[in-house]
């Protein structure tokens, strides 16, 4: 590797891996105050749970100041928990020790209704007539179940395919031509593979990681991963992912590793080591998310030579319907918080959600905006002037139209354990020591198993 990638590539890492999905961030430490009103009946603080790390905490740490210094009716304390939120939110239940606002995504949607422990949003917006026609109506049906809305949709994204324009030259492939599905990436890379003298791979097309893209590439081709309409209509209580959808997904991913056609990264929960791979120069494509776009962008801001990055829709599994495939993160309100914290936290909420404060969320992470006006806000436009690349992810995330419950997403308890059984069944097939379609089998039994066990517990 050259001396004048080094320096890059280093910055990279130091960003990536602290990005908005993945660990690495400094809890921050509460103030000396407790929860709840100030002896005088003034001030009202409150605790907002997050796992936002890098340029997406500072963006979130400048917005809660904002705010704090904006009023003082009151007070947030942002309080980051990392990937163990969940964990950590689960075990202060009994107490009540739970903060008034939880920003989280919405796979922790089934876990939260069954705590028993949220407020509704619907509840807030029903009493004050508040306005939901500016706000993205994909994000708000998401988490739209039992005929309320639970949490407010803070942010939306899209999954994407980032790629080095300059490799795609290099074999001469059209830099303004991504792939559009996983076929066409498997054609692409069999252009960028490269070996050397000796035979082995120094250059694969695509730096392929084990994390939750099974599920994604479902939702993309208008498959259910679990039944009852994804679980919609009705506790899911069966998994559906071993179909024709996915024992191509799952052959595709063996064959392209064991062709060398994409480099194996493996677990890789901060995001950070596939699109690194690209910037090493050991790939020329990765699987990301639009929430890391701005650490990147800031990461290749000044140049990092024979490195021009492109992305676009995350490509599936032929034959899907085209829609890109989006997530969300949405603030939670907990019952279990006196009426002047869950008072409070709506307050707050509400000022996040204006155009605004919304805006700058967008620039500042990469996420997409949920309020439509916000597109219009300086913010949002000094961004796209800033990173033109900006719009791509905006782009997909506005003519996105679908709203079935295959787009939607799961509503599952055991939405992590499902995915641990995908990942150990992906691990299992790249290992050799099953194959792909035994593996997938294997994994649907996992998944079966976790699904059943929960459901168990949550009747008795």
């Amino acid at each position: 590797m050259s001396k004048r990638r080094a320096l890059p590539i280093c910055v990279l890492l130091f960003s990536l891996a602290l990005a908005a999905c993945g660990g690495g961030g400094k809890e921050a430490a509460p103030g000396g105050e407790t929860p709840g009103a100030s002896p005088a009946g003034g001030t009202v603080t409150i605790d907002l749970w997050h796992a936002e790390t890098a340029g997406n905490l500072d963006t979130l740490e400048r917005l809660v100041s904002r705010y704090n210094s904006s009023q003082n009716e009151v007070k947030v304390r942002p309080i980051y928990q990392g990937q163990e939120l969940m964990t950590k939110l689960i075990a202060s239940l009994p107490s009540g020790q739970v903060p008034a606002i939880v920003e989280g995504p919405e796979i922790d949607a089934q876990m939260m209704l069954d705590s028993g422990a949220v407020a509704p949003i619907q509840d807030f917006i029903d009493r004050e007539g508040y306005d939901l026609s500016d706000l993205d109506q994909k994000a708000i049906l998401t988490l739209t179940l039992q005929d309320k809305l639970w949490a407010m949709p803070f942010c939306s994204g899209v999954s994407l395919l980032f790629y080095n324009k300059v490799t795609f030259r290099e074999v001469g492939l059209d830099p303004e031509k991504p792939p559009r599905d996983l076929e066409e990436v498997r054609q692409y890379s069999q252009k960028i593979l490269k070996r050397d003298s000796s035979g082995q791979v120094v250059r694969s097309g695509l730096a392929l990681d084990i994390l939750d893209w099974v599920e994604r590439i479902f939702g993309e081709h208008g498959d259910l991963l679990v039944d009852n309409n994804n679980g919609r209509d009705g506790r899911a209580t069966k998994a559906l992912f071993d179909n024709d959808t996915g024992q191509w997904l799952y052959q595709w991913w063996h064959d392209m590793v064991d062709e060398g056609l994409a480099f194996n990264v493996g677990r890789n929960p901060t995001y950070a080591d596939a699109l690194l791979a690209i910037v090493s120069g050991r790939a020329a494509m990765a699987f990301s998310l639009s929430s890391a776009l701005r650490s990147v962008m800031d990461a290749l801001g000044s140049g990092v030579p024979g490195i021009e990055i492109g992305i676009a829709a995350l490509p599936g599994v032929p034959g899907g319907t085209g829609e890109p495939l989006r997530f969300g993160g949405f603030l939670w309100i907990f019952n279990l918080r006196p009426e002047e914290e869950q008072e409070a936290a709506w307050k707050f909420i509400k000022w996040l959600m204006e155009p605004e404060q919304q805006a700058e969320w967008f620039a500042g992470t990469g996420y997409m905006p949920v309020s439509h006006s916000a597109i219009d806000q300086p913010a949002a436009r000094d961004v796209i002037a800033q990173y033109p690349l900006f719009q791509v992810p905006l782009d997909l995330y506005l003519n996105s139209t679908v709203t079935t419950p295959a787009a939607l997403g799961a509503v599952l308890g055991p939405f992590h354990q499902v995915r641990e059984a995908l990942d150990q069944g992906v691990e299992a097939m790249l290992s050799g020591d099953k194959d792909p379609l035994a593996a997938l089998e294997d994994a649907a039994a996992g998944a079966n198993q976790a699904i059943e066990e929960y459901n168990q517990r949550v009747k008795d």
